[in-house]
């Protein structure tokens, strides 16, 4: 087995080019929804109102009620909200891995005395892949205080390409397993991370690499 002697930056530029593929990561917005472009009372399929270059069919789902105007601004409105069947959320798909992925969204609930919101209640955010989920927060207080705060909650540290979901589950009531008539609703649900998107100017590069062994191949074949 011949070996082929690399110079010292023939070296460097070869490992330089290793980092290129393992992709650049791109920080920022993946996919992002207001709610603005839907049509009022839709329920499901929600398309995003921006997507980054790798995230396909982000989509999101009230599972109940639809969008809605609430003061000049539309809204995800989930009615009779609990943790089964009446569950907002929201799926994409990952053509690359994600690293230190991010939720933020603003919630809003109204709460009546003698309704099973008065005087608060919990809701979670999980993460799912197929069947399995897992919790990303728990715990979180729905109350009048906490009506239309904003929050930012870590998702995962490392996702790799694939189809992936999140959805909120309510719990805790004062009595009885859902919201009843009162609402849940959603703004500015947001999705963030670095997108490891290889550059194309890095295949170019390998081309030349590849293309410089090949020469150094033959130069020690003839020599």
């Amino acid at each position: 087995m011949n070996l082929i002697k690399l110079n010292t930056k023939t070296r460097l530029a070869l490992g330089a080019i290793s980092l290129l593929l393992a992709g650049a990561a791109q920080a920022g917005v993946l996919a992002s929804w207001t709610f603005q472009n839907a049509a009022n009372n839709k329920v499901s399929d929600i398309e995003a109102s921006s997507t980054a270059p790798g995230v396909r069919k982000a989509l999101f789902n009230t599972d109940n009620n639809g969008v809605e105007n609430w003061s000049g601004n539309k809204l995800s409105v989930t009615r009779m909200f609990n943790s089964t069947d009446n569950t907002p959320w929201l799926s994409f798909t990952l053509d690359n891995t994600v690293e230190n992925l991010k939720l933020s969204f603003t919630h809003f609930h109204n709460h009546n005395w003698g309704f099973p919101t008065a005087p608060q209640y919990k809701f979670r955010v999980q993460l799912g892949q197929g069947n399995s989920w897992q919790s990303v927060a728990s715990d979180l207080v729905a109350s009048s205080a906490t009506s239309g705060t904003s929050l930012d909650l870590n998702v995962a540290s490392s996702l790799g390409p694939g189809n992936y979901s999140l959805r909120w589950q309510g719990y805790g009531f004062a009595w009885g397993n859902n919201s009843g008539s009162e609402f849940f609703a959603l703004d500015n649900v947001t999705l963030s991370g670095s997108n490891k998107v290889p550059e194309p100017a890095s295949f170019a590069l390998v081309g030349l690499a590849l293309a410089g062994v090949a020469v150094a191949r033959r130069r020690q074949q003839r020599g």
